[in-house]
């Protein structure tokens, strides 16, 4: 397109007369306005005042109301709701470590009753404590209970001691592993809960014991073997100091205190706790403990967040927070949120500024364009160098040469892919012949003399050659596709033996379907030459084809070194710009070239795993579907 002088001046002179027109205007068509129109003459002041503000002042003022406006509604909305969030995470915080302290518990807790149970099912054991030792003496007793006991204790270190009460009263009780039962015990109320829960492992609080440890204990009535009116009572001393620590370790900040069933203290790091109900230690508190209620209450003259669990031994874990700290957590959170916010305004002010002043500083350029080529001078270049639509405007507007040379070069370079293609398949496709001539003369020789070995590899290689000349034809079955790969893979295993080993899972409907001709071949090879370790180690490749909708899929997988992240990404990029053509791309390219962009090959990978090529191709059942 061009414009001549004459089409300029005409063009101007035509503006000219209109501004004339406009300026000209008859005062008459303005007086004796209606009082409508008259508001309606404001409301038109009023907009071309605002179109006439600099371009700069309207992005930036934009920019600032647009970027401000969700700043301040998020900085005022977290403000009021700060105190609702984060009790609503100290809660959530509380109940996730009493879930990790409660399963610990259970873990340790079901140990010991673990070790009870092997107590409890040793015969052996009840046996000797149930003899009548009138008789006899009891070298046999205190040898195998020391033996057993010393070797549970190895087991379970926390455990102090492992004592039996009985009711056998002709044994003598050494105070350590034996005790007699006499009415002073049957009063106890360890005593009376192991009797009524009749085998049933139970946990109880302790208190002291005679060293000086905080302990408690499990007792179990040991009534599986019936011995007449003979009963049998363990019970294990266990230091609270390894249950303790296991709930130290999951509970952070918070204040975390183990209940029995009755909500006394069993453990806690407040010794002075330690049999006190949590009824007294809450002061004035009436809610349930265990049910995972939230809820607040006094403790040590301080208001608490309260929440607790049940274990299923029935013993709970009940978790404190301070009220205090979480305050001023929340003072701090409202700082940071004010802060935020400051400093938020202060970036989109001068985010506003720089982008609006960036935006008209192009816009000004181009501006000063438009007023030359206004005054009839053309062709001068922009040089903007922006990706955006200004850029883009700029650009066209400039030099629309450029993308008619891009255009070109573009055609160009790809009928330049297209030539080297054609030109590599032309390579691979020699006097067919010839070929055929040289490896019949080299299979006779090694008959005659005998090298089965060779005369192997000439025939692989004839039905190879054979297959991929295909008659000088570019298009073949899947099936004749898979064995040309697989007379190929022949010939590597007299190089490479068993140190290759290939699995194939194919679709048998897929097998007659028509496709371009060495495809599998090239990859495969790729993966031989790339992808194994070393010589000694086997690289399994497989071989998938299914059906994918409306197209097939080859997947092409081996557990070789595998690539880096970033070389795979190069690869992929080569492929899909076609920057190259050899192996994975050449192979793309071919496939793109027959049946266009929405095929080709896609390369995944992992270093030290492995990699996969996946080919996705168009399910063509007749040749003559094909552009040969």
């Amino acid at each position: 397109m061009s414009i001549s002088l004459e089409d300029t001046e005409e063009t101007a002179a035509f503006l000219s007369d209109m501004g004339m027109a406009r300026r000209t205007r008859h005062p008459a068509v303005i007086r004796g306005k209606h009082p409508e129109e008259g508001r309606t003459r404001d409301m038109r002041s009023i907009k071309r005042a605002l179109k006439n503000i600099s371009l700069r002042w309207k992005f930036f003022f934009g920019f600032l109301i647009t970027s401000m406006v969700p700043i301040v509604g998020f900085g005022a909305y977290a403000y009021m709701n700060t105190e609702n969030i984060l009790l609503e995470q100290s809660y959530s915080n509380m109940e996730e470590n009493l879930a990790r302290a409660s399963n610990n518990m259970d873990m340790v807790l079901e140990g010991y009753e673990n070790a009870s149970s092997l107590i409890f099912m040793n015969k052996q054991v009840q046996d000797l404590i149930s003899v009548d030792f009138t008789n006899y003496g009891y070298e046999d007793l205190y040898y195998y209970l020391k033996s057993y006991f010393g070797t549970m204790m190895a087991i379970n270190s926390d455990v102090n001691t492992f004592s039996i009460y009985t009711t056998n009263q002709t044994i003598a009780q050494d105070y350590y592993f034996i005790y007699k039962v006499d009415e002073e015990i049957e009063q106890e109320g360890w005593y009376k809960r192991a009797r009524e829960e009749n085998g049933k492992p139970v946990f109880m609080r302790g208190g002291i014991n005679k060293d000086g440890k905080y302990v408690f204990y499990l007792v179990r009535s040991l009534d599986y073997y019936s011995y007449g009116s003979l009963r049998n009572v363990l019970r294990m001393e266990i230091d609270d100091r390894h249950l303790l620590g296991i709930i130290s370790e999951v509970s952070g900040d918070d204040e975390m205190i183990i209940l029995d069933d009755e909500n006394y203290v069993v453990s806690s790091t407040d010794k002075a706790l330690m049999g006190c109900s949590v009824y007294d230690i809450l002061d004035g508190y009436e809610g349930e403990i265990g049910n995972n209620k939230r809820d607040t209450a006094v403790y040590d003259g301080k208001e608490m967040l309260v929440s607790s669990v049940t274990s299923p031994q029935g013993w709970k874990i009940l978790s404190l927070v301070s009220v205090p700290m979480l305050e001023m957590n929340i003072r701090t959170s409202v700082k940071n949120v004010i802060l935020f916010a400051l400093l938020a305004v202060i970036m989109s002010v001068v985010f506003s500024a720089v982008i609006s002043i960036l935006i008209t500083r192009r816009i000004k350029e181009l501006t000063k364009s438009v007023e030359k080529m206004k005054d009839g001078v053309f062709g001068e270049r922009i040089e903007d160098g922006g990706r955006d639509e200004i850029g883009i405007l700029a650009e066209v507007f400039s030099d629309m040469s450029f993308m008619v040379k891009h255009l070109i070069k573009d055609i160009y370079e790809k009928e330049l892919i297209r030539k080297a293609a054609e030109l590599n398949l032309l390579q691979e496709q020699i006097n067919p012949h010839f070929l055929y001539n040289v490896l019949s003369s080299i299979s006779s020789m090694a008959m005659r003399s005998g090298n089965a070995e060779i005369m192997d590899m000439v025939e692989h290689l004839a039905l190879f050659y054979r297959i991929s000349l295909n008659k000088g034809k570019n298009i073949l079955s899947v099936r004749e596709e898979v064995n040309l790969l697989e007379n190929y893979l022949q010939l590597q295993k007299v190089r490479f033996g068993e140190a290759i080993q290939v699995d194939y899972d194919l679709d048998e409907e897929l097998m007659d379907c028509r496709i371009i001709k060495l495809i599998l071949q090239p990859l495969v090879e790729n993966a031989i030459h790339h992808a194994m370790k070393d010589e000694t180690a086997i690289l399994h490749i497989g071989i998938t084809l299914r059906r994918e909708q409306d197209h097939m899929l080859f997947i092409i997988t081996d557990d070789g070194v595998g690539m880096e992240a970033e070389t795979v990404e190069e690869i992929n990029t080569e492929i899909r710009n076609a920057v190259r053509g050899f192996g994975l791309k050449n192979v793309s390219i071919r496939i793109q070239l027959q049946y266009g962009q929405a095929y080709g090959v896609k390369v995944y990978s992992k270093e030290g795993e492995g990699t996969q090529i996946y080919i996705k191709l168009p399910i063509i059942r007749e040749q003559k579907d094909l552009q040969l």
